[in-house]
């Protein structure tokens, strides 16, 4: 293993208390994780993609994204395509060999392991990871109706520390793996990245570093000054551009709607109207059409009419940036012109009245906002007022403190760990807490984030959680110390 990626794989250990997994499994998590977290921007567990040890089918992780959300069990899977009335999925899996070789038969094994997991009846040997994300699989086939968009996307990502450099007989497995998985029928698409040293390692910087992207944005009108905004911009974008701030390299939509209070509502009477205009090709109307998108920026670095756009969300133009993003393939589509309110400010008072004020116009029910609250923010400060041993880090907004130094992993406490950690404490429903955390809220409504609730309660039902999550972490670190010592 080269020096860069050693370095950036013992700094990754230490921060996720790895050090006594030997270095072939930290390399699984850490290349699970900067996989994942290229297609995935918000917080998960390592262990809630890590396939584990035997029995694993030549996979080393797995995830199961549906509408932008990693699904962990099938209850999850039902409330969240019960909210949205659609079915957007994409199974990412993942191999990692700490050989700088790509290796055909390897390749070929995990090619094998992938067919064998969609199939119909699997023959090989799962572990209960495979079988838990098997069930999901199976949930999520059941429920094709579902797939108004797109049937699902198939991810393969095999990692080494070497470098690719497109041998032809390992480009020829690649291709006929592939193809053999695209006959199946299952998926919309089919891809497998190898992913070398260098790859991988910009992978793993891009989750240190914040969101940017750079876009032309010539026809703009600059807004008076504001209190509290350092810059505030109204006009239109390309089509081009827009996409550019929306999905990255490989069309993979970034999530960028954290601070947005609704999810993608998928084939709604609203959205089938922005699909049908742009379907009839009537592009110039869209403009004048569409009420546009507003997005709030930390930073803004201008060059001329190029405009470099650091650590943003769209803050309100879910549905539009969905759709337009499902629409690339209509011809023509270049021409259309979005609608943009760009404003830059640090002072997340602004950022909430700014998403609460341009949500206004349409239907969003109050549990909605439940993530902008001052309740909320309180919490944050109470969390950051603790010191010592039981040390926590309240994460108000996604990936709020993924570059910041000395914080490890486990010490973050995300809305959705903390919403089950409550319910499970407080509200003495522990077997109630397995599903997708909206609707845990919407189930308790009134008793999870009462503006007159005391904050200790829940710093003291997440750091139970961070407990117990210390006690089982190091009861399977010893496990698999033991057993790879034997």
């Amino acid at each position: 293993m080269d020096k860069i990626t050693k370095s950036l794989l013992d700094s990754f250990a230490s921060e996720n208390e790895l050090g006594k997994l030997g270095e072939d499994k930290q390399f699984e998590h850490f290349a699970n994780f900067a996989v994942i977290s290229k297609l995935h921007r918000s917080s998960f567990e390592l262990e809630s993609v890590s396939t584990g040890a035997g029995g694993d089918a030549a996979i080393d992780g797995i995830a199961i994204l549906v509408n932008g959300k990693l699904i962990e069990d099938v209850e999850e899977l039902d409330d969240i395509v019960g909210e949205a009335g659609h079915l957007d999925c994409d199974v990412v899996f993942i191999q990692s060999k700490t050989s700088s070789n790509f290796e055909g038969s390897q390749i070929g094994s995990f090619i094998f392991g992938v067919k064998d997991f969609i199939s119909d009846a699997p023959k090989m040997v799962h572990n209960e990871k495979l079988k838990s994300c098997r069930a999901i699989w199976d949930a999520i086939v059941e429920k094709s109706a579902f797939m108004v968009n797109r049937r699902p996307a198939c991810k393969l990502f095999y990692v080494t520390t070497g470098k690719w450099i497109g041998d032809q007989n390992l480009v020829a497995v690649v291709t006929s793996g592939r193809r053999e998985i695209e006959e199946s029928g299952l998926f919309e698409t089919v891809s497998m990245t190898p992913l070398g040293a260098n790859e991988i390692q910009k992978y793993y910087h891009e989750t240190r570093n914040k969101l940017s992207a750079t876009i032309n944005f010539q026809s703009r009108i600059t807004l008076p000054d504001i209190e509290g905004v350092k810059e505030a911009y109204l006009g239109v974008l390309p089509y081009k551009d827009f996409m550019s701030l929306v999905q990255d390299e490989n069309d993979a939509i970034y999530n960028i709607f954290y601070d947005n209070v609704r999810d993608f509502q998928g084939e709604n009477e609203v959205n089938k109207k922005i699909k049908g205009t742009l379907a009839a090709g009537n592009f110039e109307l869209f403009c004048v059409l569409n009420n546009g998108v507003t997005i709030v920026a930390t930073s803004l670095t201008p060059a001329g009419n190029r405009f470099t756009l650091r650590d943003y969300q769209i803050v309100n133009g879910c549905q539009t940036s969905n759709v337009l993003h499902g629409s690339q393939a209509i011809a023509g589509i270049e021409n259309v012109h979005v609608p943009v309110k760009i404003i830059v400010t640090e002072d997340e008072e602004i950022k909430n009245e700014i998403t609460v004020a341009t949500n206004s116009q349409t239907e969003v029910k109050a549990e909605q906002l439940e993530a902008l609250t001052v309740f909320q923010k309180k919490l944050e400060q109470y969390f950051a007022a603790m010191k010592g041993d039981g040390k926590l880090y309240y994460e108000r907004r996604a990936q709020q403190y993924h570059s910041s130094p000395g914080v490890r992993k486990t010490q973050i406490i995300s809305i959705p760990i903390q919403i089950k950690a409550f319910a499970s404490a407080f509200l003495m429903v522990p077997h109630a807490v397995s599903g997708y955390y909206g609707t845990i809220v919407q189930r308790f409504k009134g008793q999870i984030f009462g503006q007159d609730h005391k904050y200790s309660p829940y710093y003291v039902s997440a750091l139970c959680y961070f407990r117990l999550e210390g006690v089982e972490l190091h009861r399977k670190l010893t496990h698999l110390s033991q057993k790879f010592a034997s």
